[in-house]
């Protein structure tokens, strides 16, 4: 085995070894350090127990703004690794249906990262609310 081979070969060893934890930690950051920072952002301008609608507004937009701007840099990301030189993107859903068929993945990386984090979310918030929700606020006699 020649030297590099050997050092493409650790490489592809270390990236196996470092991608999940990396994508552990994107999904976590994801799909609950930007809800939970603006919230965070929102009680900080709420001032009170008392709902306002500055720190509503706030969490709210912030979180749709992240989101967006997360989305943004996540489709440059993906452009910049694929480097598919200006040709158009062919999904398997946009094919013919002749007798060819597209054997490649149907996602890339990034896309799967983002579909755990949201049904991951999804599951993490109903068993929350099923189990540790309380019924509202209290009705007066």
């Amino acid at each position: 085995m020649s030297p590099m081979e050997a050092v493409r070969s650790t490489g592809r060893f270390m990236w196996r070894v470092v991608r999940w934890p990396l994508a552990a930690i994107g999904i976590l950051v994801f799909g609950a350090g930007v809800p939970y920072l603006w919230v965070w952002v929102g009680s900080q301008l709420q001032g009170g127990t008392a709902p306002s609608f500055s720190g509503l507004g706030v969490a709210l937009f912030g979180i749709i703004i992240s989101y967006s701007l997360l989305a943004f840099g996540l489709a440059w990301l993906k452009a910049w690794v694929i480097h598919d030189e200006g040709k158009p993107v062919r999904y398997a859903w946009n094919r013919s249906l002749s007798s060819e068929r597209y054997t490649g993945p149907n996602t890339h990386p990034i896309e799967d990262l983002i579909m755990t984090a949201t049904i991951l979310v999804g599951i993490v918030c109903t068993i929350w609310f099923l189990l540790f929700g309380s019924p509202g606020v209290p009705v007066a006699p």
